[in-house]
């Protein structure tokens, strides 16, 4: 799938896309028998250790679609990958709480600080991120769903 994206946007068919990877699909091509909601729970264990190995995994993948991303060329000789804004992420971290959200940013579009590990203050709502990111690909959006402003930290 990810060959896929690359080349929808190496051929410009496409500026915008949305990916869920089908995790069941994932986990049964590991092997995995635990299933995906029950690892949600992250209990020690077989649930445990079948999480760590979907999040090595898709680790891996996504490292591998930015080494595409960077590897495809533009005629201007800059990267696919200078000219993406990527978000990665998950609406669950463990349990069922919906703070504290994994998420990735990368690619050079949204002209975003790319390279740290940055710790939102608590009650920001990920829409702030969001809402960051349309200004930082020229969108001057007032909102974008609950959000109360832009990150700062994250404008480079």
């Amino acid at each position: 799938m990810y060959d896929l994206i690359v080349a929808a946007l190496q051929t410009d068919s496409t500026r915008v896309l949305t990916y869920r990877q089908p995790v069941g699909t994932l986990l049964q091509s590991l092997g995995t028998k635990v299933a995906p909601h029950d690892m949600s729970h992250y209990s020690p264990g077989d649930r445990m250790a079948a999480s760590q190995k979907r999040d090595e995994t898709q680790s891996e993948l996504l490292a591998g679609l930015l080494d595409k991303l960077k590897a495809t060329k533009e005629a201007d000789g800059t990267s696919l990958f200078d000219h993406v804004a990527l978000a990665y992420g998950s609406n669950i971290r463990t349990i069922h709480y919906l703070d504290n959200c994994p998420t990735v940013l990368t690619g050079g579009a949204a002209n975003l600080k790319l390279g740290h590990h940055l710790v939102l203050p608590k009650d920001t709502p990920l829409c702030n991120v969001w809402l960051t990111m349309l200004h930082g690909l020229g969108i001057e959006a007032e909102r974008h769903g609950d959000s109360t402003g832009l990150v700062k930290e994250l404008r480079a």
